[in-house]
């Protein structure tokens, strides 16, 4: 009978334990830092349907297209000793306004980035 008893309030009670530690301290998670990507033309004009290309460490991890507003937005992880860049390509040609010639970008810890693109010739 002891131990019909012991062994449940062991159970719960171990149990117990680290639900409260992990909520006093946290799970450990990659914290996210968005990042704001804005793209003009050179009269300050956004460009809406440009495919915008995340890179971590050369690696492609995201894919997106800006909005009407020129922007789209990533979230991406701290991480030490990573660099992110972007991609920016002007895949419609001139459905959007021009055909713009396509750019890199580096991401920093600033979470605004604006590129202005040019158009091609």
């Amino acid at each position: 009978m002891k131990n019909f008893i012991k062994k449940p309030l062991n159970y719960l009670l171990t149990g117990s334990f680290s639900v409260v530690f992990a909520a006093c301290y946290g799970a450990p998670v990659e914290l996210e830092n968005p990042k704001l990507i804005k793209t003009t033309d050179n009269t300050n004009l956004p460009i809406q349907g440009l495919k915008v290309t995340v890179f971590e460490n050369r690696l492609a991890i995201n894919e997106a297209y800006t909005d009407q507003d020129g922007s789209v937005e990533f979230y991406v992880a701290q991480k030490d000793n990573y660099y992110y860049k972007v991609t920016i390509e002007d895949i419609d040609g001139e459905d959007n306004g021009g055909e713009f010639v396509s750019t890199d970008a580096n991401i920093t810890e600033s979470s605004f980035v604006e590129v202005v693109l040019d158009k091609k010739n």
